[in-house]
């Protein structure tokens, strides 16, 4: 059985993959002001997720 990507309580979490977190996303600023998410959570709110992972390298944006 594969492992769920998602919390059976709550289907509509979907987990982030390992070792990433919202703070990775390239929508944490959108994310934050729609659901009060923070850089640290684990989970994604839209369902299937949205997660879009920046290299901020590539990103240009120094942080």
């Amino acid at each position: 059985m594969s492992e769920l990507n998602y919390d059976p309580s709550d289907p509509d979490k979907m987990k982030l993959p390992a070792g990433k977190t919202c703070g990775d996303c390239g929508h944490i600023r959108r994310c934050k002001a729609i659901f009060c998410h923070v850089e640290t959570d684990t989970h994604c709110d839209w369902s299937p997720s949205r997660a879009v992972f920046v290299d901020k390298k590539e990103s240009g944006d120094g942080n």
